[in-house]
């Protein structure tokens, strides 16, 4: 371990081999950077070490003690376990190990020993199964008891007392492998501990004092490595030129009158932000955030129908065939009145049309065009869908194209600046005046069949329409969940029996699935039977409840998109969330708070507090940061981190790919 450094493979470590180096890939530790910047997920406090008597009162803790009687007993039916009677001065307590027999030769006599368990009565006497235990070497010498003590994110076969005792072996060389990017004058004005102070503090701590500084430091270097990522993308955008639109007032007012309904207030105030955006030379850089049904789709007509009107080309990219078609069927509908040519280009369709200003809707395959026309608007419905790279393709041309982000899974403001950085903000929270609020039920497991017979019902009363949904597709024997597969043949023989009945799912080809909502869309299907391959994309006025089974096992901001999928015409419309029959409490809890909460804002920021980011929105595809120390939500800590990264950016002498390189990762 002489020359070991931060890129040193872990194998370097004393007693690290490639069995335990294999573990430790689960994980993401593969370097010597990696282990000492893997953080701890919580502490156990073990400091206050007591008497046995006082432990004895307890029944709970950590207490300084010595052992005597250690033997290891084997039982008829080929049970081990070893028997030890841990004393002080003050008491004495049984202590027993199971199918732990080399500790007969581990354990010592004439030693003393940190032990930290819990009492456990036994034929009325008190017994100490199982305890933590490590030999007393002084208050300041503790690893793993008398101390804070550091609990890791494990895999199977390394444990925190494993991965603690591996980084203790590297305490002393921190000072010398790991080097500060952050110069001191950055660390004394933003009151920082330096890097070196905080790995040894978030590691070996002595107090509360310690942990709260190195995870303050830690933190900040997370936010940093975002913040650089924002300013660099400030920087460019500045740089770029775009089309600088007129406002085609006419034109624009002769589409609002022919529209069947008057916008709301919100959705005024967006088209508004939009088209102040497009007279500039900057491209726009705009996050149309909108909830389920709240009217998105009208607002961007307005930019596309200014930006056809000054004869550029508009683009709307969706992230699958099924929402893009969507939106080829309407705005088809919205300009119908327009003589607007829109082409429709995905994977398996391409419409081609001889003049060159049009609209072009589809997915990622419209990045495949042999030759794309002089495009003025650039349009990216629910843009955390797409990779990175997808979207920076269009925007990477001679003229920028503005750009228009679209979501219809609100996202709370502290996370847009994280994933949009520097953007501007348009939020639809008002719903139109011919929306009917969805009626959402809690249905018990016990209470489904009940909810199925009032849903035949009002089929076969009302000719109304039935989503059901399903999280698999077929039955497992590792997952306790219902499927599409297995409810489809029993509902069609059951409750269902005399309703038109059929099923979706994502494994079929798109032409199946696109035929199959056709027929649901004419109404020659009662009740669709599907997995959440629906959730997004899918508008059908005709369909007015929403059954969800296993609704636990969906996320709230995925569960109010499918709610979203009726309620879309001007009848009453219903959504049932019914849980699986082993579901915790937690997710009971949870599923209640859907069901009392139409807003998909409120719903996402409950879901985003209970469950993190990365479940709710997905890390890899949005590009939601994978922070393992600060807070997504300290918008504070994000504004001081963008002021450093501003002014390190722009001094010339300042090597800001090395700062990034080095930064906690």
């Amino acid at each position: 371990m002489q020359n070991i450094s931060l890129n040193s493979p872990i194998t370097e470590i004393k007693s690290i081999g490639y069995s335990y180096a294999s573990k430790l890939e689960n994980i993401n530790i593969s370097t010597v950077r990696d282990l000492l910047f893997h953080i701890p997920s919580r502490y156990q406090d073990t400091s206050q070490i007591s008497t046995v008597k006082d432990f004895l009162e307890k029944g709970d803790g950590t207490f300084l003690c010595q052992l005597k009687n250690i033997k290891t007993i084997y039982t008829k039916r080929r049970k081990v376990f070893t028997k030890a009677t841990a004393f002080d001065d003050t008491s004495k307590i049984e202590v027993l190990w199971f199918n732990q027999p080399y500790l007969e030769k581990t354990l010592k006599e004439d030693i003393q020993y940190i032990l930290d368990g819990k009492i456990t009565k036994k034929d009325g006497r008190k017994v100490l199964y199982s305890p933590k235990y490590e030999i007393f070497k002084g208050e300041d010498k503790q690893v793993h008891l008398g101390k804070l003590t550091t609990i890791y994110p494990e895999t199977k076969g390394v444990s925190s007392k494993w991965i603690r005792s591996k980084i203790k072996l590297l305490e002393r060389r921190v000072g010398k492998i790991v080097k500060d990017p952050l110069d001191d004058k950055i660390l004394k004005e933003n009151n920082l501990l330096d890097l070196q102070n905080s790995i040894k503090q978030i590691h070996f701590p002595k107090d509360i004092k310690d942990i709260e500084q190195a995870r303050e430091r830690l933190a900040f270097d997370e936010m940093l490595s975002v913040a650089f990522k924002i300013e660099k993308d400030v920087l460019e955008n500045k740089s770029k030129e775009s089309f600088a639109q007129e406002i085609k007032t006419k034109k624009i007012s002769s589409f609002l009158k022919s529209l069947p309904y008057e916008l709301t207030k919100d959705q005024k105030k967006a088209y508004s932000d939009i088209l102040e955006d497009l007279q500039e030379k900057t491209p726009m850089n705009r996050l149309l955030n909108g909830d389920v049904g709240s009217g998105k789709t009208v607002v961007a007509a307005v930019a596309i129908l200014n930006t056809l009107e000054n004869n550029k080309s508009a683009i709307v990219m969706a992230p699958t065939t099924v929402l893009a078609q969507q939106h080829y069927k309407t705005f088809k509908e919205i300009f119908k009145n327009f003589n607007i040519p829109i082409e429709l280009c995905i994977s398996e369709e391409k419409i081609k049309q001889d003049k060159q200003t049009r609209l072009i809707i589809g997915t990622h395959a419209i990045l495949y065009k042999d030759k794309l026309p002089d495009i003025g608007l650039l349009i990216v419905d629910e843009e955390h869908r797409f990779g990175v790279n997808q979207r920076k393709q269009l925007l990477d041309l001679k003229t920028s194209p503005h750009f228009l982000s679209m979501t219809a899974t609100p996202i709370p403001r502290s996370l847009t600046k994280l994933i949009y950085g520097e953007i501007d903000i348009s939020t639809i929270k008002e719903m139109p005046k011919e929306r009917i609020a969805i009626q959402t039920f809690y249905t018990p497991f016990k209470k489904r069949l009940d909810c199925f017979k009032w849903v035949a019902e009002k089929v076969n009363k009302e000719n109304a329409q039935a989503f059901f949904v399903y999280p698999l597709i077929e039955e497992s024997e590792k997952i306790s969940a219902k499927s599409v597969i297995q409810e489809f043949e029993e509902l069609n023989t059951g409750v269902f029996k005399n309703l038109k009945v059929d099923f979706l799912h994502g494994k079929m080809k798109d032409t199946e699935k696109n035929n199959i909502l056709e027929e649901f869309r004419k109404g020659k299907i009662d009740v669709l039977i599907s997995t959440s391959v629906i959730e997004v994309g899918i508008d059908i006025p005709s369909a007015t409840i929403m059954v969800i089974e296993n609704a636990e096992r969906f996320g709230l901001a995925q569960l109010h998109q499918l709610r979203g999928r009726v309620g879309r015409g001007s009848k009453q419309s219903y959504c049932f969330v019914i849980p699986g029959v082993d579901s915790s409490n937690e997710a009971l809890e949870r599923l209640k708070y859907f069901s009392k909460h139409n807003s998909g804002f409120d719903v996402a920021e409950y879901d985003l507090n209970r469950r993190g980011p990365g479940e709710v929105y997905g890390l890899r595809q949005s590009g939601i940061p994978q922070f393992k120390v600060a807070q997504l939500r300290d918008l504070d800590l994000l504004k001081k981190a963008r002021k450093v990264a501003k002014k390190l950016i722009r001094e010339d002498n300042c090597d800001v790919e090395k700062i990034k390189q080095n930064l906690f990762k």
